[in-house]
């Protein structure tokens, strides 16, 4: 390997790093845009749960505007999307306890 070989692969090799140093906050603005989780608070959330027996629960999640209710326990669980727009399944949890 000569001295123009080794100078030629040092100079890549400082470019690639400059290169991956300088892209970092691109690809963060990028991924958070794609995922939903920068300034738009679209964060997955618990809001409140209510046990309803012994191995029965009821919570409330929320994800962006949207709040889903789930029901754990037993044989099944089910997922209830919530579609009236005037109040939401926290209010009527906190209502009903």
């Amino acid at each position: 390997m000569t001295l123009h070989d080794g100078l030629t692969a040092c100079s890549a090799l400082m470019f690639i790093i400059v290169l991956l140093v300088c892209l970092k906050p691109l690809l963060k603005a990028v991924r958070s845009r794609q995922g939903g989780h920068g300034k738009s608070g679209a964060g997955l959330s618990l809001v409140g749960q209510m046990a309803l027996d012994r191995t029965r629960r009821l919570s409330v999640i929320r994800y962006g505007s949207r709040e889903v209710l789930v029901l754990t326990g037993g044989s099944q669980d089910v997922l209830l999307e919530w579609h009236d727009g005037r109040t939401g399944f926290a209010a009527a949890l906190e209502e009903a306890s």
